[in-house]
């Protein structure tokens, strides 16, 4: 956090009246220059947040704001209510740019006074909202005030771009991914997004990676842990991993069901996608990867991943005294530098399982091959009906024209008759 600080921080305060906020208000009073504060680890009433909201709206030099778990044991129409007086007065705070409201149980109920600030605050430039108990639908309503804001950014020439987007443990689930690709597709400037534990499953991960984040050129950190991938996520992982090879530093995809195949995949994409020079951490825990998939992974841990530092793989299909953990080891002390994780809980699994596993893996992957080329029809077919008609605005103009030129004619016709 910034230099010249107020903290509240972990008093489990219970702060009820304008009285019992009082004494730690006339303290925030005295300070000059306040660039942060941190009231996490309390409980605020109403007529408490209120007398919070006059005393910030006062402090133009303030830039970081922890209210995480701030509303403990509140009633459920109370938490609006407090939102409603706190979120005004940030509003007329230029230089706020760092806000985390995580573990404060907002829901449905209170999103809306959320999501309202979130669409105005043009100075916002790292956001953190972990369990918050959202849901698909709340979660979306955030999403879009995102998108909206990336518009009042715009609009507003605001210097601070949208960087952090943490948004772990709400119960996205994938009827809110349609809401975040749209965010994360208009904030072009995003450099970390954190969306784990969110319920995520395979179609909504390909939505997300390929329709939000083909685009986000400056990714630097991804954390996708604990969703759900299998083959069809790794698929768009693969198409979209090469447009953030410049700047990726972090990749998380732990326990994600992956899968053997889709182990492979990945693989492949980064041995083929080129260098990532700046990837330091690659997380890819209880993915259910077997040897394949690892040779691969060693193949562009060579060639391609030269400043990796962490390399995660514990809990997949393949044994910590196989000849590859050395060679990996081997690459990393060459080096001077990296490590592999504590292979001390691999998985096994029976010839039975295998076959059944590769008949869904071959199922899946081609479906997802099918879904990719009717999107890719059904693009084609919109462009084509763009063009036509374009052509027919072109045809009628020519007519409206030529018609025109027959009236024209007709009234030089009719003055040399006369």
């Amino acid at each position: 956090m910034a230099g010249n600080k107020f903290s509240l921080a972990s008093k489990s305060l219970k702060l009820d009246s304008a009285s019992d906020i009082a004494p730690y208000i006339e303290q925030l009073e005295k300070l000059d220059g306040l660039e942060a504060i941190d009231l996490s680890g309390n409980t605020f009433g109403v007529d408490a947040c209120t007398a919070l909201a006059e005393a910030l709206k006062t402090k133009k030099s303030l830039k970081e704001a922890n209210f995480a778990d701030m509303f403990t044991g509140r009633l459920k129409d109370e938490i609006p209510a407090c939102l409603s007086v706190l979120f005004p007065a940030l509003l007329e705070l230029p230089d706020l740019h760092t806000i985390d409201l995580s573990d404060n149980a907002f829901g449905l109920s209170a999103v809306d006074p959320l999501a309202d600030f979130l669409a105005k605050h043009t100075p916002l430039q790292h956001l953190y909202l972990t369990n918050n108990g959202f849901g698909p639908i709340a979660g979306s309503k955030v999403a879009l005030a995102l998108k909206l804001l990336a518009t009042a950014k715009e609009e507003a020439k605001s210097k601070y771009s949208l960087e952090t987007v943490i948004c772990g443990r709400n119960r996205l689930e994938n009827g809110s991914m349609e809401a975040w690709s749209s965010c994360f597709a208009a904030n072009k400037d995003i450099k970390e997004i954190r969306l784990y534990q969110n319920g995520i499953r395979q179609e909504g991960i390909r939505h997300l990676l390929t329709t939000g984040l083909a685009n986000s050129k400056k990714l630097q950190k991804l954390d996708l842990q604990d969703n759900t991938f299998t083959v069809k996520g790794a698929l768009a992982l693969a198409k979209v991993l090469p447009n953030w090879s410049e700047e990726l530093v972090e990749l998380g995809i732990g326990d994600c069901l992956l899968s053997t195949r889709g182990g492979e995949v990945l693989g492949k994409a980064l041995v083929e996608a080129g260098k990532f020079p700046n990837l330091r951490i690659l997380r890819l825990q209880y993915n259910e990867i077997d040897l394949n998939g690892v040779q691969l992974l060693k193949e562009a841990l060579v060639a391609n991943l030269e400043a990796l530092e962490k390399l995660e793989l514990n809990g997949n299909k393949f044994s910590e005294d196989d000849a590859i953990v050395t060679e990996i080891l081997d690459i990393f002390d060459s080096r001077g530098f990296g490590e592999l994780d504590n292979l001390s809980d691999m998985e096994e699994e029976s010839e039975e399982e295998e076959e059944e596993e590769e008949e869904e893996e071959e199922e899946e992957e081609e479906e997802s091959e099918e879904e990719q080329a009717e999107e890719e029809i059904a693009k084609l077919a919109e462009e084509i009906e763009k063009y036509a008609a374009e052509e027919e605005d072109d045809e009628d103009d020519a007519v409206d024209k030529d018609s025109k030129e027959e009236d024209e004619f007709a009234v030089k016709i009719g003055k040399l008759s006369v």
